[in-house]
């Protein structure tokens, strides 16, 4: 009965933590939160803090991972699906149900290392996939491409938190979509350009950009 009772002061102080620091970050980021404060937000004593983390930076590290591991789970059934508008669908109702802590996590006071790591989850599948519709783009381009549209999708993302994901999942994942299969040509009329359009990336065997 007593482990099960430390179990759950354990959890409630965790949580009490974790909220406290969530409170902090929406007002500055994580170095510059203190523990004294961090306890105070929590109703909680130091030496408690210091029982289950060395540092304000520690907890987040925590919250960060067990964030960015639901974000694989959700990324590792996109494997076997061929919808990417559903794919785009399925994470923006996860992110809307975690809204206040992604609206943190992503926000102006979020770890940017976290964002980059955030950023990097699709890759290696897209790349892959970029690869076999496309064998003649170099893998400089692809690798360009991807951070182009990836770093794009996390503005799209971060604005739609601020506005409380106010516009539906579906509509976003519509825009998304869009964008990362035609990019600018999904939304202009890239025809009346003059020049015309080229594929520039394309190249001959031995060539470099």
């Amino acid at each position: 009965m007593a482990n099960i009772k430390d179990n759950r002061r354990s959890l409630f102080t965790r949580e009490a933590l974790r909220r406290a620091l969530l409170d902090l970050m929406l007002e500055k980021p994580v170095n510059r939160i203190t523990v004294k404060e961090l306890c105070a937000a929590a109703d909680i004593n130091r030496g408690t803090f210091y029982a289950h983390y060395a540092s304000p930076e520690q907890l987040l590290a925590q919250v960060e991972n067990e964030f960015y591991l639901d974000l694989l789970t959700e990324v590792a059934s996109f494997q076997q699906a061929d919808d990417v508008e559903r794919i785009f669908t399925k994470a923006l109702y996860a992110l809307k149900d975690r809204r206040e802590l992604a609206s943190v996590l992503f926000g102006p006071n979020g770890d940017r290392d976290f964002l980059t790591r955030v950023v990097r989850v699709a890759h290696d599948m897209c790349i892959v996939q970029w690869s076999g519709v496309s064998p003649e783009a170099s893998r400089e381009v692809l690798e360009k491409l991807y951070s182009f549209i990836a770093y794009g999708v996390v503005k799209l993302l971060q604005e739609w938190l601020a506005q409380g994901a106010e516009s539906s999942p579906e509509e976003l994942a519509a825009i998304l979509t869009d964008l990362c299969n035609y990019g600018v040509s999904g939304f202009v009329d890239l025809s009346r350009i003059q020049p015309p359009v080229e594929h520039r990336y394309k190249r001959r065997e031995g060539e470099t950009l």
